[in-house]
């Protein structure tokens, strides 16, 4: 006799329990992985069985955490749920003796609750999988990485690329054939760029994207601007569309070590800056030269919880050069304070600078 559509999907299914384990007992070999993705790739109805839990949970990494049952548990009730007469093993689908058939009665009286229990179950262990393989790349799946404010994070990718995020900031990683894709959704992230991996790298923003050269570069999200700073090796800036998989867009700008360019609504002009200081956020540090008081305390207000407020126009205004540590809010007060024609008062909630009778033009760090 041959075998139904469901004892297929049910050997299918322990097969792919049985590929679990060998997963999270560590990294498979390559003649392992090889075996694998030759399994993978033997069906649609082996994606399937992954792929199929989408439907189950909306955000597939929180139900495969926050599943308390141990895994081995749940492989058990997934395994127990079906009346298969076949199973597969890892070279192909073979025959076994057909199980005991149970009572008629029984089987009709059998609550539907259970079977649902099963599934849901064989979802957990299918998503953990998915997600134990290299953050889903086999399978093309989307994966975020993200921080609040005043937290920073440094992610591993699956092609030995390195993603560091700053404050406040979220990405989402997506692989293809023919390319890695970083989404970068808010904030801040440098990424050292992996060079074994052939696929180009290209990041994307809602106003720029960046292509890989091979290369360390850092790209910042802010309101209607994209920063793009290059601190080792080369990436091409574009606007608009992707540029096709093969090459660059034909707008592209070229960025080498130590250059920096915003782009809006186009691309603006490129400028030469110490890539080391636009990066120090790395350190924990900002770092800035004849840039507006302005701009320097909004950067500061992204990491910690006490926020600087400035309301003259002219003291907004004010160039100032130095380095802060962007965590240690007394010390950035302290330097405040120094600046000629300020007034510094302080709450435990905010910083508030005011200014003197008489103003200087200019005030650089002490």
């Amino acid at each position: 006799m041959s075998p139904s559509d469901e004892q297929i999907r049910a050997a299918i299914a322990e097969q792919a329990s049985e590929w679990f384990m060998e997963n999270r007992s560590g990294p498979l070999d390559h003649k392992e992985s090889a075996r694998f993705m030759a399994w993978v790739q033997a069906s649609p109805m082996h994606v399937e069985e992954y792929l199929r839990i989408a439907a189950l949970a909306p955000d597939l990494e929180t139900a495969a955490k926050t599943n308390k049952t141990p895994r081995e548990t749940l492989l058990a009730r997934a395994r127990a749920e079906p009346d298969g007469i076949v199973s597969f093993d890892r070279t192909g689908l073979r025959q076994r003796p057909a199980l005991a058939q149970r009572p008629a009665l029984a089987r009709r009286h059998r609550s539907p609750l259970w079977s649902l229990t099963a599934a849901a179950a064989l979802a957990v262990v299918a998503v953990t999988t998915v997600w134990s393989m290299r953050d889903g790349e086999r399978f093309g799946l989307p994966r975020s990485y993200s921080t609040v404010r005043g937290e920073q994070r440094v992610q591993g990718l699956p092609d030995g690329s390195v993603l560091h995020l700053n404050t406040d900031s979220a990405v989402t990683v997506r692989y293809s054939r023919t390319e890695r894709l970083v989404s970068l959704d808010r904030g801040q992230a440098l990424i050292e760029v992996a060079h074994q991996d052939e696929r180009r790298l290209r990041v994307q923003t809602d106003r720029a994207g960046v292509v890989a050269v091979g290369t360390q570069f850092d790209v910042y999200r802010k309101s209607g601007t994209t920063t793009v700073t290059v601190v080792e090796g080369s990436v091409e800036v574009y606007s608009g569309a992707a540029p096709p998989s093969t090459g660059v867009a034909d707008n592209s700008v070229r960025l080498n070590p130590g250059d920096q360019l915003d782009v809006g609504d186009r691309i603006g002009a490129l400028r030469h800056v110490d890539a080391r200081a636009a990066v120090a956020w790395l350190q924990r540090q900002i770092a800035f030269e004849d840039e507006p008081l302005a701009e320097v305390t909004a950067e500061f207000n992204r990491y910690g919880p006490v926020t600087v407020e400035i309301d003259d126009a002219a003291l907004r205004a004010l160039p100032i050069s130095g380095i802060v540590d962007a965590y240690d809010t007394d010390s950035f007060a302290a330097y405040l304070a120094t600046l000629s024609g300020v007034i510094v008062q302080k709450t435990p909630t905010r910083i508030r600078v005011l200014k003197r009778a008489s103003l200087e033009p200019h005030a650089a760090a002490q």
